[in-house]
């Protein structure tokens, strides 16, 4: 007689021990994604975006020509080569400058290994033929060379005499200070706060390196000085994750991120009230933030300003017809910059409102044509520092890729824009009717006595025709 259908009691065995390693490797798949989450707001440095460095309009900008900052790319091309010199001389300025020896600051690096390799760790990897020896003495080493290398170049970049100074050209200065905001030629910033203990002097690197690309004010630092008390606390929650993160703090302002804060607060607050399949396709959904090009505007009856001079403000506003703009200052470093920025803002581990990214989305979408450049140029917009405004048309028109979530802010400033479209097309009908006309028939003093004529016969014929059917009384 058959027992009823079922599992032995040595295969059920079997089974629990199978389900229980799968809901183990459950759990601690959880575990790994809400630690990865918590430490989001800390980003590590990582390598540019694949789809990003393997375009080949953007290569140049995400290679150094000069020198290498960091592991990624040490001694991997021979062109830097000669910017090794720069540095090993810039950092034994440095050193001497700052009455401090290199076997000390090797030490202090040394020491703090660890926590620099947890910020390093997306870089080792793929570098470890490059990092010879033991890993954390030649890293520290290579990192103590950079640190004290960059703390030199920023300290002593002057607009008259820096060139002067680092016993370097003016031509490859400039490509240096690009080298210096390529995302993946980075080295933690708690290095540099490490290797200049006077937050004076760090502040001071800071102002001059922002000021190189147009930014007068530094993001804060944290307040702390390094006492034999606090020494061992390197990672500072105010504290910028790299020099270009740096950049990007100064450039969106602190007051203003907290408003943009606020305005995202209360949209998720309010996000209740959005059908859901519609409130995830505009957050999943990337966008263009097409507005039309700054003639096309004009053509509607927006004008484009420059923000008023008591404002810094990075970001864009619309009222009344008007959309205001922050002045922007274009020549051969801004490209390096901004497509930094954007990739650094594309990496998965640093959470953010793709700030930088939408702001190049909307002039991309200003910018079309020379003649929309002119048209920002006249209005103090843009400061043209290129040869001609073809070339920053080129320069947009490359970064029109770019394509980035829908971001409140930016999404706003489109549908105003709308709105107002919307709200004047009758008017705008009626002025183009009214354009038309005058071209057509006021273009010449000739139209205009033709005009009259024509309705002058048109009264006359039609009294004539009005006397015919209603003669007078004899």
């Amino acid at each position: 007689m058959h027992t009823s259908s079922g599992l032995s009691r040595e295969g059920a065995g079997t089974s629990c021990r199978w389900l229980e390693e799968r809901c183990e490797r459950l759990e601690e798949s959880w575990k790994q994604l809400t630690e990865k989450a918590s430490n989001a707001s800390r980003p590590k440095i990582q390598r540019i975006p694949l789809y990003m460095a393997e375009r080949d309009e953007f290569k140049r900008y995400y290679k150094p020509e000069i020198i290498s900052v960091g592991p990624i790319h040490h001694l991997q091309k021979q062109q830097l080569l000669q910017g090794e010199r720069y540095k090993e001389a810039w950092a034994a300025m440095y050193i001497k400058e700052t009455n401090q020896t290199a076997k000390a600051l090797y030490w202090t690096i040394r020491e703090r290994i660890p926590e620099v390799l947890h910020q390093l760790a997306e870089f080792l990897e793929p570098v470890e033929e490059v990092i010879p020896g033991e890993r954390g003495e030649y890293l520290a080493w290579m990192l103590v060379v950079d640190g004290c290398s960059v703390l030199h170049l920023l300290d002593n970049t002057d607009p008259y005499f820096s060139d002067e100074k680092l016993n370097i050209s003016m031509g490859k200065l400039i490509r240096v200070h690009q080298d210096v905001v390529i995302l993946d030629n980075q080295i933690p910033f708690q290095v540099l706060r490490l290797l200049c203990q006077d937050r004076r002097r760090l502040e001071r690197c800071l102002q001059k390196f922002l000021r190189v690309y147009g930014v007068d004010r530094i993001p804060r630092l944290s307040k702390q000085n390094q006492t034999a008390q606090e020494v061992n606390i390197i990672v500072h929650d105010d504290d910028p994750i790299h020099l270009l993160d740096c950049l990007r703090r100064a450039l969106l302002e602190e007051r203003i991120l907290e408003i943009v804060k606020g305005y995202n607060q209360s949209m998720r607050a309010s996000s209740d009230d959005i059908h859901l399949g519609q409130g995830l396709y505009q957050m999943l959904h990337l966008r263009k933030y097409r507005i039309g090009t700054t003639r096309e505007l004009k053509e509607a009856g927006i004008r484009v300003k420059k923000h008023s001079g008591d404002s810094n403000s990075f970001y864009p506003s619309f009222q009344n017809g008007i959309l205001a703009l922050p002045k922007l200052t274009i020549d051969g470093s801004t490209a390096h910059v901004f497509l930094n920025l954007v990739a650094y803002e594309m990496c998965p581990d640093f959470r953010n409102d793709f700030e930088i990214s939408s702001f190049l989305v909307l002039l991309s979408s200003l910018i079309d044509h020379p003649e929309d450049v002119r048209e920002l140029r006249l209005a103090g917009i843009v400061i043209n520092q290129l040869a001609n405004d073809k070339e920053v048309a080129d320069l947009f028109n490359k970064m029109d890729i770019i394509m980035v979530p829908e971001t409140p802010w930016f999404a706003s400033i489109r549908d105003q824009i709308h709105l107002h479209f919307e709200s004047k097309r009758a008017k705008i009908r009626m002025l183009t009717w009214i354009g038309e006309a005058y071209n057509i028939y006021f273009r010449s003093p000739w139209t205009v006595i033709a005009l009259l004529a024509a309705t002058l016969g048109l009264v006359l014929t039609f009294i004539q025709t009005w006397f015919a059917v209603h003669p007078k009384a004899s």
